[in-house]
């Protein structure tokens, strides 16, 4: 399993309207940098990579120590010094982020380990996370790509990207907490793989649109908007939409594993 994986996956470019000027990857990089000075969050020591195909590769030092307005947050050309982590963005969707139009855990989602993602997180040689530096790059992952305070995630039709055969926008992951928005269109079906009908967490799964109907270890159940199904851990799901229109949830997956 690859560093911060997502379990929710497939891809997803979006181009610049073509009426708006293009920023450069570093232009870009440069005003998330500027942004997180002034986040809470940077207060924790953190150095990481950023490679843009075809644009070039920076790397992020986050000191943790405290300067005037924030904290300290250096941008500089080039790879880390020692070995660390690194987000490699595909240029369209760095400025599908930069847009507001993908959030970077959506970005970063994927079904299975080996699934390709146009925001993907690798490892340099000689890269040995702990289990707690491990656990932390995907909330740092959501604040140092959201800017401004408090943290606004817009989520719905036109921000998605597609897994298990709905469309999805991941909200926050944290150890023993993942939260997304999922969509079922018309004559859709999630999660027809037995690879993906259980998982070893339970979750709550929340209906907020439409109608869809489901199996929970082969006991049928209904979501409607304004009831909640529970899943136990290991507990096989399916879930599809009959109707003509679109069946929308709220997920929230929690415990240990998740």
């Amino acid at each position: 399993m690859s560093l911060a994986a997502i379990t929710i996956g497939a891809v997803l470019a979006i181009a610049a309207p073509a009426d708006e000027p293009q920023k450069t990857a570093e232009q870009i990089i440069a005003s998330y940098v500027e942004d997180f000075r002034s986040d809470r969050f940077a207060a924790d020591p953190m150095l990481f990579g950023i490679r843009v195909p075809g644009e070039g590769e920076w790397h992020v030092r986050v000191t943790g120590e405290p300067v005037a307005g924030g904290w300290g947050v250096e941008l500089s050309e080039g790879p880390a010094p020692t070995p660390t982590f690194i987000y490699r963005i595909e240029p369209e969707t760095l400025n599908a982020i930069d847009r507001g139009a993908l959030n970077p855990l959506t970005a970063q989602g994927k079904a299975f380990s080996g699934d390709y993602t146009p925001m993907s997180i690798v490892q340099m040689d000689g890269y040995a996370p702990s289990m707690e530096q491990y656990a932390a790059v995907n909330p740092f992952s959501f604040h140092f790509w959201t800017r401004g305070f408090p943290e606004v995630i817009p989520f719905g039709a036109g921000l998605t990207r597609e897994a298990h055969g709905s469309k999805f926008v991941a909200f926050y992951y944290q150890t023993g907490l993942r939260t997304a928005w999922s969509r079922i269109d018309p004559g859709g079906r999630v999660r027809d793989d037995p690879r993906e009908q259980a998982m070893p967490f339970p979750m709550l799964i929340i209906g907020v649109e439409g109608s869809a109907e489901g199996e929970v270890d082969g006991h049928r159940v209904s979501l409607p908007a304004g009831h909640a199904v529970f899943v136990p851990p290991h507990a096989t799901h399916v879930w599809w939409n009959d109707t003509e229109e679109p069946a929308a949830a709220i997920l929230v997956m929690f415990g240990a594993g998740a």
